[in-house]
This record gives C-alpha cells, sequence and structure tokens, in this order.
C-alpha cells in the first residue's frame, strides 16, 4: 500500500468527521465522532480486525461514508483477509479506480 495514499485518506476522514458531525452526539451511546476518532487511531496503530469492527459500528451510526468504506476495504486487504476484503469491495464500493485496484491486489494474493 502507498503511505502517502493510506496518510491523504485518513487526513480526508478526520476531517470530514470534524466538519460534518463532531457536533452530533448519539445519547446512550458512542457519538459519530468518537466513532471515526476510534476508527482512524486503530487504523494508525494497524489494528485491522478493529478497524473492520469500528466500520461496523460506524454503519450501525449512518455514518458510513465512500472514503470510510475504501479504509475499511485496505483493513481487510492489510490483516490478510483476501475473501472478506473482495466481498466487503462489492458489496460496501463503487468500483473506481481506487477500489478496482484494491480488489484487484485482494483477488491475486
Amino acid at each position: 500500500m502507498n503511505l502517502k495514499y493510506q496518510l491523504s485518506t485518513l487526513c480526508l476522514l478526520s476531517m470530514s468527521a470534524l466538519l460534518t458531525d463532531g457536533a452530533l452526539a448519539q445519547p446512550g451511546g458512542p457519538s459519530v465522532y468518537d466513532a471515526k476518532v476510534k476508527f482512524a487511531e486503530d487504523y494508525n496503530a494497524r489494528k485491522y480486525r478493529d478497524v473492520i469492527a469500528d466500520a461496523a459500528a460506524l454503519q450501525k451510526l449512518h455514518a458510513m461514508d465512500e472514503a470510510t468504506a475504501q479504509v475499511t476495504a485496505q483493513a481487510y486487504y492489510l490483516s490478510g483477509d483476501k475473501s472478506g476484503c473482495v466481498k466487503y469491495i462489492w458489496e460496501n464500493l463503487n468500483l473506481n479506480q481506487r477500489s478496482a485496484l484494491l480488489l484487484k491486489r485482494c483477488q491475486t494474493s
């Protein structure tokens, strides 16, 4: 994986969390902001299984966007779950140049 691409994706993800969801708290549970911060921290710590679990929590909060889904697919790939990566991409991402490249890597590894 290209480190520059990963860092720019995480920066974009962090900024979108601050600008769109930072002030919205969910009563009785984690806020979207807290969930996105945990997602980014787990990815930076290379806790890819935790990233996948964090993505499920974000889906429950209806806070999944294209950048978050792309990072989640990368987490499947980096965790070694190639079949999970393929399945996740087909079910959650619109195929574009980046996701198609990742899909190819998941299928050939």
